[in-house]
């Protein structure tokens, strides 16, 4: 009689603690568990926008992105060209958002979390608008969650507010929306460099060798010494991976009179790339400009062709060794054929004026700080300290 009193009172423990945690886990699910995408189906539609809004306190526009065709314009830079893997990684980024979380419904607790509406002249959020959609898509994002790879969001005209997966919390600056790259060119293409400062003072450098590890100074004073062998290099390397911090209208942005440094780059095949800047307010404009050298190019040319008469001119290669076929050494070298060699490079180089001179036609680009020093070098800054 006890066992089966025994076996009962257990089935009922069991029960009890099933319902239990049945309801348990459906209170949970009810207080916060929540499935599904933040944006339905944006993953599925990232071609079809055709502009991002970014609003702030007020619902003052932070930054304004529009497409045209395939390009993307940074509405507050007066049209220049935005930064289009930046703008995919971030629409990837909210269509990728999952919800993690349910948050609070109540507008009392919107500031919390950054997700108050933007009309409130403190509000802390930022709102994301996309437009060219079906469907609107229009959200409050707030502070980023705990987890650092999170982000509390709600969108607008809804009460309930939700922790979602990924940072998805925009950037506010809108020069950060641009495309940022000027010109890149490795220093050992080029030939020489000259700066001339606004009172006219020249400095020359040059390497004639390509293989050269430095560059040489012209004209160091009698009695000065260079401050290392290598004082001249950040010159040199200068046009390697130019950015843009800011950009504005040429006609907006521009040197007063004549007071400005110019700075002329020569590469041993024959690009120029000429560069006029000036200082406002502690930061450093330009303009740029590029053109084709063909004497120069021509002397490139005939640099090469030597090269490879050098290399036919040298010794046969030994006869194949023991065992080993012919068809195993390695075939000669067809004859450098420099008319095409010409041809070529012109094409080449002609493509990179093009593409320089369409970029910085009508606008004045700011450069960072740090790379202006490298254009607006003196002989005194190459110089050690006089004794």
């Amino acid at each position: 009689m006890m066992q089966k009193r025994l076996i009962s009172l257990l089935l009922i423990t069991a029960a009890v603690l099933g319902i239990g945690l049945y309801l348990s886990r459906g209170q949970q699910a009810h207080e916060g568990g929540v499935s599904g995408k933040l944006i339905e189906g944006l993953d599925q539609q990232l071609n079809d926008v055709t502009a991002i809004r970014i609003t702030g306190a007020g619902g003052a526009v932070i930054a304004e992105l529009a497409k045209a065709g395939d390009r993307w314009t940074v509405a507050a830079k007066d049209g220049y060209t935005a930064d289009v893997a930046k703008i995919r990684e971030f629409l990837i980024k909210l269509g990728n958002a999952q919800l993690r979380e349910e948050k609070t419904s109540k507008k009392e607790n919107y500031a919390r979390l950054g997700v108050e509406d933007l009309s409130a002249a403190d509000a802390k959020g930022m709102g994301v608008e996309l437009l060219g959609l079906k469907s609107p898509v229009k959200l409050i994002v707030g502070i980023a969650g705990p987890s650092g790879d999170s982000t509390l969001v709600r969108r607008e005209g809804e009460e309930k507010s939700f922790l979602v997966s990924g940072s998805i919390i925009p950037d506010k600056e809108p020069s950060n929306w641009l495309a940022k790259s000027i010109v890149d060119v490795a220093s050992d293409r080029v030939r020489r460099a000259s700066i001339t400062d606004p009172e006219g003072k020249v400095l020359n450098i040059e390497k004639t060798d390509p293989s050269a590890f430095n560059f040489a100074v012209l004209d160091v004073p009698k009695g000065r010494q260079l401050s290392s062998e290598s004082a001249g290099n950040q010159i040199g390397g200068a046009l390697s991976s130019v950015n843009l911090e800011d950009v504005a209208k040429a006609d907006a942005q521009k040197p007063e009179g004549d007071k400005f440094w110019r700075t002329s780059f020569a590469t041993h095949d024959g690009l120029i790339v000429d560069v006029e800047l000036w200082d406002v307010a502690d930061k450093t404009w330009s303009r740029w400009n590029a053109r084709v050298d063909e004497a120069q190019l021509d002397a490139w040319v005939a640099s090469e062709k030597a090269k490879a008469d050098a290399a036919a001119a040298a010794p046969a290669a030994a006869p194949p060794a023991e065992g080993e076929k012919p068809e195993d050494k390695p075939a000669d070298k067809p004859a450098f054929d420099a008319a095409k060699a010409r041809s070529d490079k012109l094409a080449e180089i002609q493509k990179q004026v093009s593409d320089l001179n369409t970029l910085a036609s009508g606008w004045s680009f700011q450069l960072p700080s740090w790379k202006a020093a490298n254009f607006k070098k003196t002989m005194e800054d190459l110089l050690q300290p006089k004794s």
